[in-house]
Parts: C-alpha cells; structure tokens; sequence
C-alpha cells in the first residue's frame, strides 16, 4: 500500500472522476465499454432497417457515415463519451489492421514472427513524447479513500498493478470481462491519454500494417494459391 495521499493531489484527481460520473449519468445505458459496441450496432441496425427500401440499402459507406454522424451529435460536448468514441474507433481501427496482417499471411500461407505490431509499445512511446504516462496519478486515484473505486466498481475484472498492464488492457479488450466506461475513462484521463493519442497511434498501425502486408505480398507473390484459401473478418462493424 502506497503512502497516504496528500489533499493537493486528492483536490486533483478527484474533480476529474466527479465529472466523469456525471457525463455518464446522461447515458445510463452505457456502463461498460461493451455496452458502448452495443449502443453503436443498435444506431447501425436501425438505419439498416430505415434504409432498406431505399437506394442507399447497399451502400455501407454511407450507412456508417450516418451511424457515425448520429454518434457524434448525440455525444457533442461530453467529454467522457467523445473519449470513450475516440477509443472504440481506435480499437476498431488496431483490430482491423491486425485482422489485415493476419489476413495476408493467412492467404500466403505462411506464420509470420517478423511482422509483429507491438501496439502498446507505440502507444507508450506516443504518451512519453507528450509527457504523459502518470503513472502516480493511476495509481493514486485507485487509492483514494473518499473514491473507493475498487469497491464501487467491483470486481476489478482488469489487472492493472502496473502502468504496463493498463497500457496493454488500454489496447486489447477483453469482451468476457468488460471495463466499467466510468472507471475506464477515469483511468484514461488520469493517465494522460487523449484522443489525438489514441488517433496518432491507430495511423502508425495501420501505416505498420500496410508496410507489411506490402513487403509479405512482394516476398511471396508467387507462393499464392489464392484457390485454396477464404476468410472473413467481421468485427464490430
């Protein structure tokens, strides 16, 4: 147990989870960072419906401009949910480009070690650039008594006894044992992360990934059976 917390440092942190508790009371569905893909697939689902009868029923691009569109003015001006926003696109964006890699190799044939994206390594880099990375903050607002956040949030579903493992649990869901979005974005803030963080980060994967791909493509072009092989990503469209 660390040493008892000053008052300056309680004054601090304690402000920024208030307030993230009241931005989610404007959205009491969402109390996990699941629900969050839920409440997106549904917004998904009803424009699917909407424009089934239409010109547009085909036309993906446009039904997730409109899903995204009906998101961002629902979440305007909540800085809790525009970050949880940023980070569920950042997931999204880390898994599909992993999916991609995985893909081609997949389609050559091949297990590939040499093309390993190690993502929680960028984004840490991305965070000790900015100055960020507060760990003491972290692990501080875990320990404030006045919070309790252990015991609000019960189970602690995630490990984080470590600034390394919140950077892993930030970049890798866990879809059986979910964050609770309260403590998640608390956690996020604390820490540092922002949503250009999370943005600067999901372009160096993708870009990592389409170099990849691009040197596996060029290396085994001619070992393709392009016959012999299928498969279908679908992730949280």
């Amino acid at each position: 147990m660390r040493k008892d917390i000053t008052e300056e440092t309680k004054q601090r942190l304690i402000p920024i989870y208030e307030q993230v508790e009241e931005d989610f009371k404007k959205f009491p569905y969402i109390k996990t960072t699941e629900d969050f893909f839920i409440w997106r697939s549904q917004i998904k689902e009803a424009i699917e419906e909407k424009l089934k009868n239409t010109d547009k029923k085909n036309d993906d691009e446009y039904k997730a401009q409109l899903r995204d569109k009906i998101i961002e003015d629902e979440i305007k001006g909540n800085k809790s949910l525009e970050l949880l926003y940023d980070w569920a696109n950042f997931y999204i964006k880390i898994d599909e480009s992993k999916a991609n890699l995985r893909l081609t190799n997949y389609q050559y044939g091949i297990e590939d070690n040499n093309h390993i994206i190690k993502v929680s390594s960028l984004l840490h880099n991305q965070l000790v650039k900015q100055g960020k990375a507060n760990a003491n903050d972290l692990s501080n607002i875990l320990q404030i008594r006045e919070l309790s956040l252990l015991v609000k949030y019960p189970p602690m579903q995630r490990t984080i006894s470590s600034p390394y493992e919140f950077e892993r649990a930030i970049v890798k869901e866990d879809e059986n044992d979910t964050w609770s979005a309260p403590l998640f974005i608390t956690l996020l803030r604390v820490y540092g992360v922002d949503g250009k963080d999370l943005l600067e980060v999901s372009q160096q994967v993708e870009a990592l990934s389409k170099e990849y791909i691009k040197e596996i493509e060029d290396k085994n072009t001619n070992n393709l059976d392009v016959s012999s092989k299928k498969y279908v990503y679908d992730k949280r469209g």
